[in-house]
């Protein structure tokens, strides 16, 4: 749980964001509605095109759905059995089945991923939105790096705008945990995830998402290292090194290397164990910036931290 090319794009891209601040004013005033059907009737009233809609939806259910940290932590085991006879009558009823899963979700305004990605999907079905479900994997910790996860752990959506498809995650959206507890802290990067930056953090079980975001196999998403939000939202680039283990001799230093950092970052890490974090020391040359970090003589993990919010993990190995 617990993403420029062109001046034209650029202007465009800067429009379509101050267009949602529009509608994230006015949805933040809206009733905590407790039927689907109500919110999808509101927001059609309200806004026109499908662009505006679909942030409406996306932005309202972060706002009022809280995550439900106990859930997560103690996962229900969800197993429906029913028999049908075509497979129109199977369509029927496992959509009915989101349909019980999205209203009561709307009840009790808590969830997780399946809850925030069916009931986006819902709303956009009542909207006439194409969109979509996707199941995959998502990582949090250094723990995670080389390990292929066997089952999927995530939920999150795609929805198709003026012919385009965006991914969005209202999960990671609406909040985040720290020292256990959950946070609403609403995260606009979640909303249409730069397409370049998809893997980094998400990999969807169905090839179908994985041919039209990118092409990166299993093993190279889970070799990579632990990205975080404070990193993502920058315009900077991991350059060195791009699995998320560090292989080192005992005699060599951490080493590493950044395109486009901004200087005026704040920037220190800790090692597994550490309490204070240590300064790298930094140099810059152009627009590569490396850092270097005196070799931990033991395997370890790595945290990189951006203005004091941790950004980057590793796995650091010894020889």
């Amino acid at each position: 749980m617990k993403k420029l090319v062109f001046l034209f794009l650029y202007i465009n891209m800067s429009t379509f964001s101050q267009s949602f601040e529009k509608v994230d004013a006015l949805v933040i005033n809206y009733p905590r509605f407790s039927k689907v059907e109500d919110l999808a009737n509101q927001i059609e009233k309200d806004f026109y095109s499908d662009a505006d809609k679909s942030r409406a939806a996306f932005f309202w259910l972060t706002e009022n759905i809280r995550y439900n940290l106990s859930e997560f932590y103690n996962p229900r085991k969800r197993k429906y059995n029913f028999q049908y006879t075509s497979e129109e009558e199977k369509i029927e009823k496992l959509q009915a089945l989101k349909d019980n899963l999205v209203a009561e979700t709307f009840r009790n305004k808590t969830g997780v991923c399946e809850e925030y990605a069916q009931s986006f999907k819902k709303i956009c079905d009542l909207l006439k939105i194409e969109a979509e479900v996707i199941k995959g994997n998502v990582r949090n910790t250094a723990a995670e790096i080389g390990k292929i996860a066997t089952s999927t752990n995530h939920a999150w959506n795609a929805v198709k705008i003026d012919g385009n498809w965006l991914v969005l995650d209202a999960t990671w959206a609406a909040g985040s945990v720290k020292n256990d507890k959950w946070n609403r802290n609403f995260n606009a990067y979640f909303y249409d995830i730069p397409k370049s930056k998809i893997f980094k953090t998400h990999y969807p079980d169905d090839k179908i998402w994985k041919i039209r975001f990118g092409r990166m196999d299993e093993k190279e998403f889970y070799n990579q290292p632990i990205y975080s939000n404070p990193f993502l939202q920058l315009n900077a680039d991991l350059t060195s090194p791009l699995t998320g283990i560090i292989k080192l001799k005992s005699s060599e230093d951490i080493i590493l290397r950044f395109n486009n950092l901004d200087s005026n970052l704040l920037l220190f890490y800790t090692l597994k164990g550490m309490k204070i974090g240590q300064k790298p020391v930094i140099t810059s040359i152009k627009t590569t910036t490396t850092l270097t970090i005196k070799n931990p003589k033991t395997n370890t993990s790595l945290v990189l931290y951006i203005n004091n919010e941790d950004a980057l993990h590793f796995k650091v190995e010894i020889d």
